[in-house]
């Protein structure tokens, strides 16, 4: 019987490791993502990550870090003194996503952690199954958020609207919208670069019908919703965007903003049909405003 002998080891240490989170759906599970890291001092020498078994984006042979990745002696002294500025593109080719852009300091030693500003974020930016507070998402994953383009997986709600600012015509590119219901914030949706967006959550439970014999009927599977803005005031007309920045996001979950749901009063109110897709606008508009959902 032949015996082996290890003569050698090589290993070999990754910059970056990435972990992304669709909130829609929950899964901490993407597949099919294009992410660029590259040097801000030099953006157009970029190197693209790749997906490992555990679904986790490594990037390895990025510039400026060859000597890192095959560094013979223990790399931890140089996990915070030898960093330098990356920055970190993700777009998705199949257009589930929008495109995300962020700030990382490489290398990083193990899942990348994301900072975030402190504040009191909705409740449908907590990862399921998980609690604390800051929330897990900001810690270890990177949030995706549904292009308004994305088909709506089965069996979610989704609330489409084109946000613009009230009083300065602007479309809100890169803005924040919150859907609740009975107080409860069931999904989080972030506009593109033209202001649309589509809020993709699960069905909130069904209201409880009271006993009674025989039993009632049931055919009104409904809910009233209440929707919320966060962001910066729009900024005069410029070239569009292309990457949403997630530093940017995160911290506009601290600037709420009013949706104007209608201009009469009262307003009527905004009802969400079972597998019925819902166009929020704001109700009372006329022309070309009518399409429009306002915010203040």
């Amino acid at each position: 019987m032949t015996t082996l002998t290890v003569l050698e080891r090589v290993t070999r240490n990754a910059g970056l490791g990435l972990r992304f989170w669709d909130i829609a759906t929950g899964s901490q599970s993407v597949d099919g993502l294009q992410v660029e890291i590259f040097r801000k001092a030099n953006p157009n020498a970029r190197t693209v990550a790749n997906v490992n078994r555990s679904g986790i984006y490594v990037g390895h042979a990025l510039p400026g870090l060859r000597g890192f990745e095959f560094l013979d002696e223990d790399p931890d002294a140089l996990w915070l003194t030898a960093t330098k500025p990356y920055r970190i593109e993700v777009s998705d080719p199949e257009g589930r996503f929008l495109p995300m852009a962020f700030d990382a300091d490489l290398p990083a030693r193990g899942v990348f952690i994301r900072r975030a500003p402190w504040f009191s974020p909705p409740e449908a930016v907590v990862l399921p199954l998980t609690a604390g507070s800051p929330p897990q998402m900001m810690l270890e994953h990177v949030p995706l958020f549904s292009a308004p383009s994305r088909p709506v997986p089965e069996p979610l709600a989704v609330v489409y609207a084109q946000l613009r600012e009230s009083g300065s015509a602007r479309n809100l590119p890169w803005c924040l919208l919150g859907v609740s219901t009975d107080g409860i914030t069931r999904g989080l949706g972030l506009s593109d670069d033209q202001g649309r967006v589509a809020v993709m959550f699960p069905y909130p439970e069904p209201q409880r019908v009271g006993l009674a014999s025989p039993p009632q009927l049931r055919n009104d599977f409904g809910w009233d919703v209440e929707l919320a803005a966060y962001g910066a005031a729009a900024s005069p007309p410029q070239a569009p965007v292309p990457f949403a920045d997630l530093a940017e996001v995160l911290a506009a979950l601290s600037t709420p903003r009013a949706v104007v749901e209608s201009i009469a009063s009262p307003a009527p109110p905004t009802r969400l049909a079972y597998r019925r897709p819902l166009v929020a606008r704001t109700a009372g508009t006329a022309g070309a405003d009518a399409s429009y959902l306002f915010v203040s």
